[in-house]
């Protein structure tokens, strides 16, 4: 007997519709990305740095000697498959760059790969310089 004989047309329809519903949520849970990031600002960077966080520059090491945040490491976002399992998931991890468009790119790749403690700097290193805070150079 089928399910439209055994509670009549509407109950079927309610029960396929909430099927469909459940698989559709079931299938967007593991399509969904693994882990997160937050965008920051300046400051919020730099009272993490002050706290301890590890901070990475993901420019090119020739605008790394530019100027960059103290303390910073310099790993190229291109080459962020090769690094990004040496980055700690136990401590918040900054990531910048010149504009916040590459650090967006590391921040995504590594929330792909479970990362959940990250923060991508919004305006990278000329929202840092406009907003006066120091830079090593």
């Amino acid at each position: 007997m089928t399910r439209r004989a055994l509670f009549g047309p509407k109950v079927a329809s309610l029960v396929k519709a909430a099927s469909l519903t459940l698989a559709l949520l079931l299938f967007l849970a593991a399509c969904g990305s693994k882990g997160s990031y937050e965008n920051v600002g300046p400051e919020e960077l730099y009272e993490a740095l002050a706290a301890g966080a590890v901070v990475v520059d993901v420019r090119t090491p020739g605008e790394f000697a530019q100027g960059h945040v103290p303390g910073a490491i310099n790993l190229p976002v291109e080459e962020v498959a090769r690094w990004a399992d040496r980055i700690p998931k136990d401590r918040p991890v900054y990531l910048y760059c010149r504009s916040g468009n590459r650090s967006r790119e590391a921040a995504e790749y590594l929330a792909r790969k479970g990362y959940t403690n990250l923060y991508n700097v919004e305006g990278g290193v000329l929202a840092i310089a406009r907003a006066g805070y120091p830079l090593v150079r």
